[in-house]
């Protein structure tokens, strides 16, 4: 995309902002894999969005990310380059990554650790849950963040399908901020940090920022888990599911059916279900139950199967890997959060839901432009399928 390109999109996010002075201030942002068809032209990238965020940062930049890997020219590269920009002039940054994943780049943690003044500290839930860090966002200057399923991973950023949001919205920005806070100084003290108390977020307001685990949570932030269930609860016309990975299954040999009842539920009731997800979940233990779903009438479960790159395999990508759920094309709870137990019980991960929001509608194109496009198949409940390699 060339520079008139961008500034066109960017242009466009902010009037639609300006006009709904009563909603979030908020856009959303896209990741497509290379030489694929699946961008929204209305949509900006996360690639130019990071470093334009960047950029304009003056006083500070608060990560908190799975991971961190890159390589020389790829899409990554420029937005390291910014963070090292921020750093010289003063911008103090900080930065979590989750422990299980440092070794993934050695290199450019070690890079990440060189930028002036910045600092860098492991997430580690060992001893107190099986979970990891698994949220992505970061906050600039305590006035607008970036959050979504984007990984600090240059393949995020060209070779995946991703959707995430930027944001100015002040009670967004103030709860991710409250939730950084809290994560680090989680890892120095390893134990919940005593944070002034705020007034807990409506259930029902328009934007409420919700996250997981519970046990890692402020009171005044609701379990994630819980926010999904309403909004699917509440559906009386249409459910859009879009997922890496799904499975109702807990460990080895224990059934956890939380979202499953939820989706089976409002199909029974007449709502029209989506279930979309990546083909990662082929030859997997969910599999027998993704094909079960797709027998319930109304419901309809959709695999994304994502071309290899021209240039040859490329390990952990060429897949989607956005995590939301639109209901009735009016409400959005877009997130970090697979569909999994573990992922809201045991590993920190953050949702935001948006209530009659304009966002609703365009993640429900942003749906459907992959459901009906030649990369997603229906889940045949009798076909037999061979397991991807992702690594």
């Amino acid at each position: 995309m060339n520079a008139r390109a961008f500034l066109l999109i960017l242009t466009a996010c902010l009037a639609q902002n300006a006009a709904q002075p009563q909603g979030p201030r908020t856009c959303l942002v896209q990741s497509i894999p290379t030489e694929t068809d699946l961008a929204d032209p209305a949509l900006p990238f996360a690639k130019e969005v990071w470093l334009a965020m960047l950029r304009g940062a003056k006083t500070s930049v608060d990560a908190a990310e799975f991971y961190l890997t890159s390589h020389p020219g790829s899409a990554l590269e420029p937005v390291l380059a910014e963070l090292e920009q921020a750093g010289a002039r003063g911008v103090k940054v900080r930065f979590l990554l989750s422990s299980k994943m440092l070794a993934q780049d050695p290199a450019s943690v070690a890079r990440l650790r060189r930028i002036p003044g910045a600092e860098v500290r492991s997430f580690d839930l060992a001893g107190v849950s099986k979970g990891i860090l698994h949220a992505k966002y970061f906050i600039v200057d305590g006035r607008e963040a970036f959050l979504g399923s984007q990984n600090f991973d240059w393949r995020a950023l060209e070779h995946i399908h991703e959707l995430g949001l930027r944001t100015s919205e002040p009670v967004i920005v103030s709860r991710l901020a409250r939730l950084f806070a809290l994560d680090w100084a989680f890892v120095e003290t390893r134990k919940l940090p005593d944070l002034p108390p705020v007034p807990p977020m409506s259930a029902r307001a328009k934007v409420e920022v919700v996250a997981s685990p519970p046990f890692l949570t402020p009171r005044d932030i609701r379990p994630a888990i819980e926010a999904l269930v309403d909004l699917i609860d509440q559906a009386r016309q249409t459910v859009r599911v879009q997922l890496l990975t799904y499975s109702p299954l807990s460990g080895q040999d224990r059934f956890w059916p939380v979202l499953d009842n939820a989706l089976r539920a409002a199909a029974v009731r007449g709502v029209k279900v989506r279930l979309l997800v990546s083909d990662w979940v082929l030859g997997g233990r969910a599999l027998p139950h993704l094909k079960a779903l797709a027998l319930i009438p109304n419901l309809e479960v959709k695999v994304a199967s994502i071309p290899e790159a021209k240039e040859g395999h490329i390990p952990f990508s060429r897949t989607v890997h956005s995590k939301y759920l639109v209901v009735d094309e009016a409400h959005l709870a877009l997130g970090t959060s697979n569909w999994e137990e573990g992922y809201f019980t045991e590993s920190r991960n953050i949702e935001v839901v948006f209530r009659d929001s304009p966002l609703a509608a365009q993640a429900a194109r942003v749906h459907d432009r992959l459901w009906s496009s030649r990369y997603a198949f229906a889940l045949d409940p009798a076909g037999v399928y061979e397991k991807r390699k992702v690594d």
